[in-house]
């Protein structure tokens, strides 16, 4: 399906500015704030996918990239998705949060990508995307459908789709994850999706052997990373596959929920009891997202 920029929605953005790109796609409009920080060269590109019934101002704010972009001088975008949802590929009747299936997710990443490479705006061989919970899940499914277009790829406090592991046809391609293990949303044993067994969420640990092994890792190691904060019942481990053909990371929170952790104020929710669970805060996420990123190319 094409995607064709609208007349006026792609101004060249200053080095402050946050401007929206519009496209013309098939069943409406679609937008992507985009925060500019390229200097006038093609630069890295960062793609952030907000989580289900959100927004895409609302990760830009929550997250830290545009302070990333800013320092690196990247061009920082994130994409809306239709009703705050993305169409991560399970059957309709098992996606609790995205309902949409007949969505072209894939098709709007992938031409918008098209669109500011043909437009000289990015370094084709350094594009990145993350994506939180139900954007996590949609990257799961864009590492299996898209992974040509990526460099390296960041699904966080989501699991594999089941039906990903027997048709995930992409080349393979670094992969980062973050999960917490008592994250109430994305369980860390997995999820039943309901009538159809491809809705299944695999569990974290299957999510990350599946990554490891189609990245052709011998073996994985475990070691505790220091801790910050004593206060927050939770502790990061970092888990790296190792002799790999594509590096594999997975930080496990340990006692952590349905949150990346933090070290910094602005990004520390309160407690709100058993709804998503602990913040882990021995750990700056996009900080360590991006130490893996930065030297990752496409062949």
């Amino acid at each position: 399906m094409a995607l064709v920029a609208l007349p006026g929605g792609a101004r060249p953005a200053s080095a402050q500015a946050v401007t929206t790109l519009t496209y013309q796609f098939p069943g409406g409009n679609r937008t992507v704030l985009v925060t500019d920080f390229s200097r006038g060269r093609p630069a890295p590109l960062v793609i952030v996918l907000h989580g289900a019934e959100g927004s895409a101002d609302q990760i830009r704010r929550y997250l830290t990239w545009d302070v990333i972009g800013k320092r690196e001088g990247l061009l920082v975008v994130y994409p809306q998705g239709v009703r705050g949802g993305w169409n991560d590929g399970r059957p309709a009747d098992g996606r609790r949060f995205n309902p949409l299936a007949r969505v072209d997710d894939v098709g709007f990443i992938r031409n918008m990508v098209g669109d500011l490479n043909t437009k000289g705006r990015i370094d084709r061989r350094r594009v990145y995307i993350i994506g939180v919970s139900a954007g996590g899940h949609m990257v799961n499914r864009l590492i299996c459908e898209a992974s040509d277009l990526f460099a390296a790829a960041a699904p966080l406090l989501a699991t594999l789709a089941v039906r990903w592991s027997f048709h995930c046809a992409g080349q393979p391609l670094p992969v980062l994850m973050v999960n917490g293990t008592e994250d109430p949303v994305t369980r860390w044993g997995g999820r039943s999706g309901g009538v159809d067994p491809d809705s299944n969420l695999a569990s974290v640990n299957a999510t990350f052997a599946f990554f490891r092994n189609r990245n052709g890792c011998a073996s994985a190691g475990d070691r505790p990373l220091p801790e910050q904060e004593t206060s927050d019942n939770s502790r990061v481990h970092l888990v790296e596959g190792t002799g790999c053909h594509h590096a594999t990371r997975l930080y496990r929170v340990e006692g952590g929920g349905h949150h990346t952790p933090t070290g910094l104020e602005r990004r520390q929710r309160p407690p709100i009891g058993a709804l998503l669970g602990q913040q882990n805060h021995d750990i700056e996420t996009d900080e360590e997202i991006w130490i893996f990123f930065a030297d990752k190319r496409r062949p």
